[in-house]
């Protein structure tokens, strides 16, 4: 008894949680009570309180393809939702009111079926307020597991008489002001009313519209470069000196390295370090800065250096006996030409081992949304390990590696090489704020054995390794184990 009694309450929670947010449909039950009585008003909200209940019964129900259709086509059906309101808005402002306004009695006889029918057609079509719905189930615990069906009967009973419970209340207390309109007040509360919802769908139409011209830019993702520029420097003149990379669009990225001081951690001497700073140019944007004495040569020694740019994702290492990470970054630029190392101040430089390895085959970012539209459009064979994967389990070395998250990655096919690409979803835990959800992790590459490919993988720092990287799926567990051979490391994907 006692569950019955709270799936009841948890309905009407729901239902009034549901109904009270005062967006179109709020604001034309309003409109209606003034202008035609409270009847009038509340029929409106029985059509509102319907359309909740259906999309209550689908979420409740598990029809979860109608949540990934709208979730895959949310732009298109925001816009026609929006053009839905915008009938509504012109209409509502060259409405005139009909009749006197009197508090005490409505006005003629409503129209019951009119009423209702606008209210759920104004309710129904903005859809989105599945994800609420959604959410309040998850809130409030109402799909829970060995629950019988007479129990969510009775929560969905709940729903609709919390909704409807809701428009009485509001129908009432407006109704009671009735008497203190004109009809020229009305028709000015008709036209304010009116382009209120012409500006919820005006904005909605903007952002719609906007989100579909960018799903289309994103159809087929852009190739980014990427990059691996490693040279030794050796400053004779202790003067310090900079490498400039011109980029597209007259831009260009700049690290400068120069000789500081800086005190030991004591406070009583000082260390010889360098100080390395990233900047964009023109404007003189800094990216990153750090002061570094452990593992360089800050006098006139040569120390090694190299960059990884791979996307938007940039790193630097350097040493003089070893490559040390040393700072990371994002930059949107793109190296154009031949990057140039020169001094800062003075001659006495000396540059060699330079070179310059460039690539365009790694995929920048896709859209989320496009990722899961994608995968939901792939047929199963052959194009099997496509999917969503989450990290099973992994082995690592701490000598040699260490793990940069509990990755949750996408797997699509990749039509230039006949390859997949591997995109990140969540997960990092190093270098989080650099990683977003659709940005590439890496890329599997056929090879002469059925499902073994090669493997290009981005670090958690951004640095692009390709050193026989190796992955293997097994299509009856429906797993990818990616093996890095020289950091004695593996990690265990399974497809969800």
């Amino acid at each position: 008894m006692e569950e019955l009694v709270l799936m009841i309450l948890r309905g009407l929670v729901i239902g009034v949680v549901i109904s009270a947010p005062m967006g179109p449909v709020g604001i034309y039950c309003l409109q209606r009570t003034l202008d035609k009585g409270r009847l009038s008003g509340f029929y409106t909200g029985i059509g509102a309180a319907v359309s909740d209940l259906i999309y209550c019964l689908l979420t409740g129900f598990g029809l979860s393809f109608i949540e990934d259709f709208i979730n895959n086509h949310r732009s298109p059906i925001q816009l026609i939702g929006s053009v839905v309101l915008i009938f509504f808005g012109i209409w509502l402002i060259r409405k005139k009111p009909d009749g006197s306004i009197a508090a005490d009695a409505d006005h003629g006889s409503p129209s019951r079926e009119g009423d209702i029918l606008k209210g759920f057609a104004l309710t129904f079509s903005n859809p989105l307020i599945l994800f609420l719905i959604i959410g309040l189930f998850a809130q409030f615990n109402f799909v829970i597991e060995g629950m019988k069906f007479y129990h969510y009967i009775l929560g969905f009973v709940g729903i609709i008489t919390g909704a409807l419970g809701w428009w009485w209340l509001v129908t009432y207390f407006v109704d009671k002001l009735r008497g203190h309109f004109t009809q020229r007040t009305m028709k000015f509360i008709n036209v304010v009313i009116g382009s209120v919802i012409l500006i919820f769908a005006a904005v909605g139409i903007y952002s719609s519209t906007s989100a579909m011209l960018t799903a289309r830019t994103l159809g087929r993702p852009p190739l980014a470069t990427s990059m691996t520029l490693s040279f030794r420097v050796a400053d004779t003149s202790m003067k310090g000196w900079k490498i400039q990379m011109p980029c597209e669009g007259g831009k260009e990225l700049s690290i400068t390295v120069c000789p500081v001081s800086e005190a030991d951690p004591f406070g009583d001497s000082s260390v010889d370090a360098l100080h390395i700073l990233a900047e964009e140019y023109p404007g003189g944007q800094q990216l990153a800065s750090v002061v570094v004495s452990k593992g360089v040569d800050a006098y006139r020694g040569k120390n090694a250096w190299r960059i990884n740019q791979s996307g938007f994702q940039w790193s630097l290492f350097g040493g003089n006996r070893e490559y040390n990470h040393i700072l990371s970054f994002n930059s949107s630029l793109r190296p154009s030409a031949q990057p140039e190392i020169v001094p800062v101040r003075a001659d006495g430089i000396v540059v060699s081992d330079f070179d310059v390895e460039k690539s365009s085959n790694l995929l920048s970012y896709v859209s989320p949304e496009e990722i899961f539209s994608t995968i939901k459009s792939l047929s199963p064979k052959p194009k099997e390990i496509s999917g969503v994967y989450s990290l099973l389990d992994y082995e690592f070395d701490d000598t040699y590696a260490r793990p940069g998250g509990l990755y949750r990655l996408a797997i699509l096919p990749d039509e230039a090489s006949e390859g997949f690409c591997i995109f990140y979803l969540e997960g990092a835990k190093i270098n989080a704020s650099i990683w977003s959800p659709g940005m590439i992790k890496g890329k599997l590459m056929p090879s002469p054995f059925a499902n073994v490919f090669n493997v290009e993988w981005i670090d958690a720092e951004g640095s692009l390794m390709r050193s026989d990287i190796q992955a293997e799926f097994d299509p009856l567990a429906l797993s990818l184990t990616i093996k890095f051979p020289y950091q004695s490391s593996s990690m265990r994907y399974r497809k969800e």
